[in-house]
């Protein structure tokens, strides 16, 4: 299984608390949550767990998915979105 932390990102800038009313214990579930892109600890979370689904275990694929939702237009998706997105969008070459 993925297990990569923060200091895997290669992207700066995220902050590394919640903002108010947000808990950093509860990360994608339910799955309409919105998934926060400046927060590392979402972002962590939701790409291993991405990857754990797909078996994937390479730290460049975490740093390629973490790009692919980085540069991505999309503002304001929940987890849901984006794991559909990643599915019909996403490849590793």
């Amino acid at each position: 299984m993925a297990s990569f932390t923060k200091a895997d990102l290669i992207y700066t800038g995220y902050k590394d608390s919640a903002r108010p009313g947000d808990n950093p214990n509860v990360t994608g579930k339910p799955d309409d949550n919105h998934l926060n892109r400046s927060e590392s600890y979402e972002m962590v979370y939701f790409i291993n767990t991405y990857m754990k689904t797909k078996n994937w275990q390479q730290k460049s694929t975490f740093n390629k998915i973490e790009t692919y939702l980085k540069k991505s237009p999309h503002v304001n998706k929940s987890h849901d979105f984006w794991r559909k997105d990643l599915d019909a969008n996403f490849r590793l070459n």
